[in-house]
């Protein structure tokens, strides 16, 4: 599983998050060489914050979709906007699911719903 966020604090705090519960992190602070890191450590499904600096968590979706070495992956898509807000952007780019930073908690069994499911 590969987690991409520009905030070290909530990087941490999602890698913590998925690690108590089991799973194998790897985490980026940016979306720079994310490709090779799905890639290098055969990462299914991605939670990648939305809001970063050198490109949206969205726009890298599109590109993630975009790439056929890439078509397996579950995206999830983050932020600290309540879910409601993030269900609209969801449809717009096919994002596997959303979740707010607020509910973290939920994250783990958001990502074992999406691990059952085939791409």
């Amino acid at each position: 599983m590969l987690v991409i966020d520009d905030s070290d604090i909530a990087r941490e705090e999602v890698s913590r998050v998925l690690r108590s519960a089991g799973f194998q992190v790897v985490a980026l602070p940016s979306p720079i060489g994310a490709t090779q890191a799905i890639v290098r450590h055969q990462a299914r499904i991605v939670v990648v914050d939305i809001f970063m600096p050198t490109i949206r968590g969205d726009r890298l979706l599109t590109l993630f979709r975009k790439n056929q070495r890439l078509g397996h992956l579950s995206v999830i898509l983050m932020s600290g906007h309540s879910e409601q807000e993030l269900e609209q952007l969801q449809l717009e780019v096919q994002a596997d699911a959303v979740i707010s930073k607020r509910h973290l908690d939920r994250l783990p069994a958001l990502i074992k719903r999406l691990a059952g499911k085939d791409r």
